[in-house]
């Protein structure tokens, strides 16, 4: 199950990285703080604007730095000093009419709100500066104030296109100033808004273009940031290996004071990750280094902390950490994260069984995702409810609320699908990109092997040209000079070509590597594409059998057997959400379908499965539902219409490294039901085999062992048909 919600965490936990340099840049802003202050006394006007201003910007950028000390008290007392002397500079620029000491006040003083969590007193503050740099010729920190606009207008109030607009505006500035950190910093808060809105391969884009430009400036430190950043995005579509590989390369060598200094989302992303991979004591030990020294950012590591507890199943303790992060995140009027923890809280309680509590946090969560369009979580809030009206045995209200969650469920796979790809395309191109680069790099070498070549061959000229005319004497051993270093020329040239040659069958290697790749991924898809279609298909067949025994039947013994149905549901979705499951799950599930259509035949047959002692069903593995369309098949189109108590077998193996399932029935045989098929007024055609066999089909092309469906028609002694026998062997995976 892809951790799809991942990403809801807002944009409002950017802080950005405006000036990321090194220990030196970090002292040299200290002297330059210490010598302004000096200079300050016997300035006036203008000129004590603009060091006022400075130093507001300094202090601020000091909370840039990738130093511990801005983790341990510093910050806060940076803000402080940025927040006194913006105001001193604001009011005297006011005081003399100083249009560009105004713009510059106003905007530092946007930037501050960013520290300060007050989204919409950045966009006010921002507005408010541009205003006044259109009065003046004077642009400096105009292109900071577009960005921090961009950023406070998506933040705050998720408007996609409105702070696009401004961030492109910055990008045009720093693109004419030559700004390569700041252009990084744009595409990589761009990057967000394009995720949030749900464009993975623009986002991947962004993020890919910022951690090129972070190489190309030789910034280390957010070179880590946006590798953290990509591993994010890859868990965010369900590619927890690769997230996982990004994760590790940003936090490779780090030392503790070092991890300290990382963003809120880096840390608490990677502890998640950790959480879900089950590695609980790596991820305890990432949450620590968390600043959760406001509440800003405690409404975040909170919701993260909830979602590591839920899933170890502590779910008190999650429920504790959701009902504080709710507390914050409305505190901060931050909607994104207000409806995702209600969606949390309501998961929490209905896994607690507190259907009440799970209702009413499920719906408030419900309420706020339709109006932002969030799909993950309007999926998430339909699943709550109708799992609540069905543990109430309301079947109407579970029934008509399942039926959304299945609509919305499609759209989310399929989502999930086309980000896959976005993010596997993304991979690709890097990876051509890296291939294109050294090819370029070999024939930069080759050329300037032949330059000295060419170089080579004048000095020799020359160097015959002299000695024809010193001595004719010396002819002879210039005879042999040249006839040996044409020989060499000739073995290089050999060379050369043998290197070359090599290169392409390496190449070409490579060539097929990655196609064989590209195949693979193709069947995966496919295979997944496959499971979503046998869902419906099931369920439309159990529904249809449940219906018709409620019209034979009455309400008590209806309502019991709808009971089972739902169990049967449960288990079918749970097992739908991997491409393998174990023997034992496929085989509770089956026999809960056996036990409701033999009731539903008033007992017409019995049915029987036999499995082997030493056979360990927990931990072989099988795709789910893969079992059922062919017992179904024995079940309507042999057994139904067999007149006296019909039989099912059921009898599994393991051998040849397969797995082999033998499914008997003594029915009438498939030529007699053919032949009742085509009397039929309306005539069925099992889809559920149909895919079923695609599915075997696939995994018969990414397994060595062949995989087969075998179907054999029974006689008795009389030579008359006494049923049919299905044998299907499937490779033998363990967990």
């Amino acid at each position: 199950m892809m951790k799809f919600l991942n990403h809801i965490l807002p944009v409002v936990i950017l802080i950005p990285l405006f000036t990321v340099c090194n220990a030196q840049h970090q002292q040299e802003y200290r002297l330059k703080i210490e010598s302004l202050k000096k200079a300050l006394p016997v300035l006036k006007d203008s000129a004590r604007v603009d060091y006022l201003n400075e130093l507001s910007d300094l202090y601020l950028s000091l909370n840039s730095f990738p130093d511990p000390d801005t983790i341990l008290g510093a910050k806060r007392q940076n803000t402080e000093a940025a927040i006194y002397f913006d105001s001193l500079a604001h009011e005297e620029a006011i005081n003399i009419n100083y249009v560009h000491g105004v713009a510059e006040a106003l905007s530092v003083k946007g930037e501050i709100q960013v520290f300060l969590d007050n989204l919409p007193a950045e966009e006010k503050f921002s507005k408010e500066a541009i205003l006044w740099y259109n009065k003046t010729t004077n642009k400096k920190r105009l292109a900071k104030t577009y960005m921090n606009l961009g950023f406070a207008i998506y933040g705050g109030k998720s408007l996609y296109a409105e702070a696009m607009k401004n961030l492109d505006t910055a990008l045009r500035m720093y693109r004419t100033e030559g700004d390569l950190g700041m252009i990084a910093q744009v595409y990589y808060i761009s990057g967000y808004l394009d995720e949030d809105r749900g464009d993975y391969q623009k986002a991947f884009e962004d993020v890919r273009e910022s951690l090129r430009l972070a190489k190309q400036n030789k910034d280390e430190w957010f070179m880590r940031i946006q590798l953290a950043r990509i591993g994010s995005m890859f868990w965010d579509i369900g590619d927890d290996s690769t997230a996982l590989g990004y994760f590790r390369q940003a936090f490779q060598n780090l030392k503790p004071e070092r991890i300290k200094s990382l963003e809120l989302t880096t840390l608490i992303n990677y502890a998640e990750l950790l959480s879900f991979y089950k590695h609980y004591d790596s991820a305890k030990y990432y949450y620590k280094f968390a600043d959760t020294s406001n509440e800003g950012s405690l409404r975040f590591y909170l919701a993260s902390t909830g979602r590591s507890y839920f899933s170890q199943r502590k779910y008190k303790n999650a429920l504790a950490d959701f009902l504080r992060a709710l507390k914050y995140a409305r505190q901060f009027n931050d909607h994104n994260q207000v409806m995702s923890d209600l969606i949390r809280i309501g998961d929490t309680y209905l896994a607690m069984e507190n259907n009440n509590e799970a209702l009413v946090y499920a719906r408030q969560g419900l309420e706020l995702a339709k109006k932002t369009g969030t799909k993950q979580l309007i999926m998430d809030g339909y699943k709550i409810i109708y799992s609540v009206y069905d543990s109430q045995r309301q079947p109407d209200s579970a029934y008509f609320y399942y039926k959304l969650y299945n609509r919305m469920k499609d759209s989310v796979i399929n989502n999930r699908i086309k980000n896959k790809l976005a993010g596997y395309q993304s991979e690709q191109k890097i990876e051509l990109l890296n291939n294109r680069t050294e090819i370029q790099q070999q024939n930069i070498t080759l050329l300037n092997k032949e330059k000295e070549i060419q170089q080579v061959q004048l000095q020799k000229k020359s160097f015959l040209r002299n000695i024809l005319v010193a001595s004719i004497v010396l002819l002879l051993i210039l005879a042999v000079v040249v006839f040996r270093n044409i020989s060499l020329k000739r073995k290089y040239e050999a060379k050369r070509r043998e290197y070359a040659e090599n290169e392409l069958y390496i190449q070409k290697l490579e060539s097929n590597k990655t196609k064989a790749e590209l195949q693979q991924q193709s069947r995966e898809l496919e295979m997944q594409a496959l499971r979503a279609q046998m869902n419906p298909h099931f369920i439309f067949n159990s529904l249809n059998s449940i219906n018709r025994f409620i019209l034979q039947n009455d309400r008590t013994k209806a309502s019991e057997y709808l009971t089972k149905f739902s169990k049967l549901v449960r288990m079918i979705l749970q097992n739908s959400q991997a491409s393998l499951i174990t023997l034992e799950s496929e085989l509770n599930a089956l026999e809960l379908y056996l036990n409701l259509e033999s009731v539903r035949f008033d007992f017409h047959f019995d049915y029987k499965i036999c499995i082997p002692k030493d056979l360990d069903i927990e931990a072989l593995k099988v795709p789910p539902s893969i079992l059922q369309p062919y017992v179904e098949n024995a079940i309507w189109h042999g057994l139904m219409h067999k007149e006296e108590k019909g039989h099912l077998n059921i009898e599994i193996s393991e051998g040849n490294d397969q797995l082999i399932i033998k499914i008997a029935d003594d029915g009438i045989g498939r030529n007699q039901a053919a032949a009742l098929s085509s009397k039929s007024a309306t005539k069925h055609k099992s889809m559920g085999l149909k895919i079923t066999a695609d599915r075997i089909a696939l995994l018969q092309a990414s397994n060595e062992i062949k995989s087969t469906v075998i179907i054999n028609d029974l006689v008795n002694a009389r030579g008359s048909a006494a049923g049919t026998e299905v044998i299907i062997k499937l490779p033998v995976i363990y967990d």
